[in-house]
């Protein structure tokens, strides 16, 4: 009931939150720009060569990494440098706009929307930037560990066994390296969440209170993940199915295909804007009661204190009233 309940939430967020999809992917296209810009300068070079024309009637990627090959030097700079960007680049922007996205989403009557959510992904920024680090630092070591373990295991098996056997403990390691990444992913999506939602200061608490809410609540948080990574596959197969029957022969034909591709991204956006709300309620709704800390109560968003107790001071506000009446009623017969 809770899953249902958090995923249309997240869907509810997606309509109620256009203009955050909108800066989302406005912020996609600006670090696609980056990227492409360099790729463009090395293919410009090769416009004038006989590969050229072939390319321009049809795509070939075969074509493509021949040329790679014959241009290896210049195409690995590019490479390597475009490698360290997008890791860093889109690492660090990708952790500021979640503290934007989750203040939005805790606080969502309050105007203007910019000035909102960048003081959210500013105030949040470093305790964010913090819990990646440490959590994806666990992660690669982990990873690590299992895939040399793993690996030892599958050498050792293959020597005195069929060849199907090193197959399937070759693609058990794979989904048990999926999971386990999804796991410190999960752990990574609700600590932010618990920091933002519970006031937390600490990354090691937001880190154990988050591990302790994705174990408890295993198959929930999956099924939201899940559902939300479902969708995504299904947009970028009609992609696919779309650029497979759409030539780019002509200037036209070519507009076209980045049109579709926007659009692509656009729904890429919807659905992360949508996976952080449907989180966000579900730990709303499936977190223990917030305890104290230092013998003070946690400092907690709007939208979190209402959902998580409807309408809050309800009953001490009838409990005063109703005291003040009886007072009254009897000093007035008296």
């Amino acid at each position: 009931m809770h899953t249902a309940q958090a995923l249309k939430k997240g869907l509810d967020d997606i309509r109620a939150n256009k203009r955050v999809v909108l800066l989302l992917w406005l912020t996609n296209l600006i670090l696609a720009l980056a990227l492409a810009l360099p790729l463009l300068g090395w293919l410009d070079k090769l416009s004038d060569t006989s590969e050229a024309d072939v390319m321009l009637e049809q795509f070939s990627l075969r074509l493509l990494v021949e040329i790679g090959y014959y241009d290896f030097s210049a195409l690995w700079r590019l490479a390597s440098r475009l490698f360290v960007w997008l890791i860093l680049a889109a690492s660090l922007v990708s952790t500021f706009m979640s503290g934007g996205v989750l203040t939005v989403l805790a606080n969502p009557s309050e105007e203007p929307l910019l000035e909102r959510f960048f003081a959210g992904a500013g105030r949040y920024f470093l305790r964010f930037l913090g819990l990646l680090v440490g959590v994806g630092t666990c992660a690669m070591v982990v990873l690590s560990g299992l895939n040399l373990l793993m690996g030892a295991i599958v050498a050792k098996v293959s020597e005195s066994s069929s060849e199907v056997t090193p197959l399937i403990l070759g693609l058990f390691q794979t989904v048990l390296s999926i999971l386990v990444g999804s796991v410190f992913l999960l752990v990574l999506h609700y600590a932010r969440i618990a920091t933002v939602a519970d006031g937390l200061s600490s990354i090691i608490k937001a880190v154990l209170r988050s591990l302790a809410f994705v174990f408890r609540n295993f198959l929930r948080t999956f099924a939201l993940l899940i559902f939300f990574a479902a969708a995504g596959g299904l947009v970028y197969l009609a992609y696919w199915m779309i650029r497979g029957v759409l030539p780019t022969t002509s200037w036209l034909l070519i507009l076209a295909l980045i049109a579709v591709q926007q659009a692509v991204t656009v729904a890429r956006s919807a659905l992360q804007l949508g996976l952080v709300g449907a989180e966000m309620q579900l730990y709303v709704l499936r977190r223990p009661k917030v305890e104290k800390i230092s013998g003070e109560p946690e400092r907690q968003p709007e939208l979190m204190a209402e959902v998580a107790d409807p309408e809050p001071g309800t009953e001490g506000t009838q409990g005063t009233q109703g005291t003040e009446g009886t007072e009254e009623t009897q000093g007035t017969l008296g």
